[in-house]
């Protein structure tokens, strides 16, 4: 999966299926494949899901009870931000499971969250932040997108986007969010690393 660093925007374009029916795209965990899924070893486009859905297959309320908040793998600050998030995409495989502690603006595009800081642009970027998607069960009906400042801690899952029209399932790559804080004050807003 391919990651455009200074705007948010990944190849998978998991964000632009805000489309999705609500809730398959707001559940915070995903019932296991119907039978639309392809079996094992099948590739039948036909077979795969016609109208767009996203899975989160972790139960957020179970995480919680076993999570432990004083042990933090990874604690994304302002060095090194956007290299730090790349490596998520680039690199997922050594990154899953991992407990992570991040700050940036609370943003939300379609019913996607996101938790990310402005950034350097590209010629194929629209947006200008650099972000990583969260899903939360917590009410976050008093946040600002692109406005208030939160601290999210959580862990590191991946999803599965089915985009629609048969097309095969894609991986996208999210924190399950323990907790989000509304912080007091804004942090560095604008990163270049």
């Amino acid at each position: 999966m391919l990651w455009c660093a200074g705007c948010g925007n990944k190849s998978d374009n998991h964000a632009a299926q805000s489309a999705a029916p609500a809730a398959a795209a707001d559940s915070g965990s995903a019932a296991p494949p119907t039978d639309n899924a392809a079996p094992s070893g099948s590739s039948s486009a036909a077979e795969y899901p016609q109208q767009p859905r996203d899975e989160y297959p972790y139960d957020i309320t179970a995480d919680r009870a076993a999570f432990d908040p004083s042990k933090i793998d990874i604690v994304v600050g302002d060095k090194l931000y956007m290299t730090q998030i790349n490596d998520w995409y680039m690199n997922f495989s050594d990154y899953a499971g991992k407990s992570v502690e991040i700050e940036g603006y609370y943003m939300t595009f379609g019913s996607y969250t996101f938790v990310g800081r402005k950034g350097p642009t590209c010629p194929y970027c629209t947006g200008g932040y650099v972000n990583f998607e969260f899903k939360s069960d917590q009410d976050l009906s008093t946040l600002v997108s692109e406005k208030s400042w939160v601290k999210v801690t959580g862990i590191l899952r991946e999803g599965t986007m089915y985009p629609g029209s048969g097309q095969a399932p894609q991986p996208f790559y999210y924190i399950e969010s323990m907790r989000v804080e509304k912080m007091a004050q804004v942090g560095l807003d604008t990163i270049t690393d």
